[in-house]
């Protein structure tokens, strides 16, 4: 019979979620940095990324990793007071897979409609119940006052005025290409679509594939392929039955000044980076370590069982083995896996 983790040394157990915990944390931190770096935020990026980042996508995940780095999530809310004319309230919350991400995103947004009111700012119902609040940040930060605006969505934290460091996203880096087709095309379905296009590195797509990664429903994809096409600047055939769609890289090259061969690279940042954040919360989580080693196996195949399809979509793929052991193993596989997406795209 498996040993209760209280009564056995960490080293015994299937997996040591702490540690886990720990190193996820610090290298999400540290990857979420080095992007924000290259998009407005004041900081070192240590290289510049070939990919196309997903500005919601990025967003939702930093506010849960910098729940570790306080600095990161100031700097974060600076950024986006600055650039809010480029960013899509819709997709943001579009992003958020449970509550946790829906209350972020709501004290978010209630604090940037504080400091410039816009209805599209405007934060929804509050997330939380009444009264019953939620430190914000993971590390001991004391405070005598509390913003209002994550209190509303069940967090606490001190309030926060903008440092005013942060700049407008050089839109000549290839991580910024969503930047760039939002000011040409304007912040919507249509600019969306075409960065995953431009970058996706398939001869022919779907609306659905579309619509997966942009966060919008196929039917609007659809209404926006077809004015794209009508315009020129999009191609579709019909394949099997069903609508496929390509961009000219060579004329949208030529337009965004590149060689066609320059182009970002698309990654299923929407996929990635929600398994991470549910993987970065679930080891977290202190009360697991009371769990027998047969009941954390258990959790972790729901884990893997819920996160499967957002994997798979990304290009990564999960065993299921019989043993808690071999569970144990595979998960930290998974993670390694996960890991390597981040600094390989």
């Amino acid at each position: 019979m498996a040993r209760s983790r209280k009564c056995s040394n960490i080293s015994e157990s299937i997996v040591d979620l702490h540690a886990l915990n720990r190193r996820l944390s610090e290298q999400l931190v540290a990857f979420a940095w080095d992007q924000w770096a290259q998009m407005g935020i004041l900081a070192s990026a240590h290289r510049h990324s070939r990919w196309a980042q997903d500005p919601e996508a990025l967003i939702v995940f930093t506010l849960e990793v910098a729940r570790d780095e306080p600095r990161l999530f100031d700097e974060l809310l600076d950024w986006m007071l600055l650039n809010e004319s480029l960013l899509s309230v819709r997709r943001l919350r579009a992003m958020c897979i449970d509550e946790e991400d829906r209350a972020l995103v709501d004290g978010t947004l209630r604090w940037l409609a504080g400091q410039r009111p816009r209805a599209r700012l405007a934060g929804g119902q509050a997330t939380k119940a009444s009264g019953i609040l939620e430190s914000l940040f993971r590390t001991d930060i004391p405070f005598t006052h509390m913003s209002e605006s994550f209190a509303a969505a069940g967090l606490a934290r001190p309030p926060l005025q903008p440092s005013g460091k942060s700049r407008a996203p050089d839109s000549s880096l290839p991580i910024n290409l969503a930047f760039r087709l939002r000011q040409i095309l304007g912040v919507g379905i249509r600019a969306e679509a075409v960065r995953i296009l431009l970058g996706i590195g398939a001869p022919r797509v779907t609306a659905q594939v579309l619509a997966r990664g942009s966060a919008y429903s196929k039917r609007n994809v659809h209404d926006a392929l077809a004015a794209l096409s009508a315009a020129g600047v999009v191609s579709a055939v019909t394949v099997g039955g069903e609508l496929r769609y390509d961009a000219d890289r060579e004329a949208w090259a030529a337009l965004l000044r590149v060689d066609p061969i320059e182009l970002p690279a698309h990654r299923d940042w929407r996929e990635l980076l929600a398994a991470l954040r549910k993987i970065l919360r679930f080891t977290g989580q202190a009360e697991l370590e009371e769990l027998s080693d047969y009941l954390l196996s258990s959790r972790i195949r729901d884990l893997l069982e819920a996160i499967r399809p957002q994997l798979a979509y990304a290009g990564i793929p999960i065993r299921t083995a019989s043993t808690p052991e071999g569970v144990g193993h595979d998960f930290e596989q998974v993670v390694e896996r996960l890991l390597a997406a981040l600094g390989s795209a």
